[in-house]
């Protein structure tokens, strides 16, 4: 494995990311579509997944697929920006300050907002909408 493809597989499914279940060659597989929580990449670039029904079975590289779900704006994100600006380390506007500070405080869904909806996050901050 490619160690630039294999940080860049570590990005798009960083630990705590949520992921939808595309396609699995295993007659174990959970069924297409099913929601589940990573856990890392190992050094293979497959992906280790905790499924919602109970599988751990790995979305292997080049085999399988899944992709990550982008969460939209929610109460949740709302909370976890409030939350960030509360603890006042940062500047608000330096989206990659809040997402090292999100990722440490396992705020995933914003980490994935920040990245997925650059331009909405600059506006919320600015404006307070979206």
């Amino acid at each position: 494995m490619d160690k630039k493809l294999l940080s860049k597989i570590r990005n798009q499914y960083p630990a705590g990311a949520r992921v939808k279940l595309l396609k699995m060659d295993d007659i174990q597989a959970p069924p297409i579509g099913t929601l589940g929580t990573v856990t890392g990449v190992d050094d293979t670039g497959s992906i280790l997944v905790n499924w919602d029904n109970g599988s751990s079975l790995n979305v292997l590289y080049d085999k399988d697929s899944c992709e990550p779900l982008v969460p939209d704006f929610t109460q949740t994100v709302l909370t976890q920006i409030l939350n960030i600006r509360d603890l006042a380390e940062t500047n608000m506007f330096d989206r990659l300050a809040v997402q090292r500070i999100a990722n440490r405080l396992k705020y995933f869904e914003l980490v994935l907002f920040t990245v997925d909806h650059k331009q909405e996050y600059s506006t919320l901050i600015l404006t307070g909408h979206i």
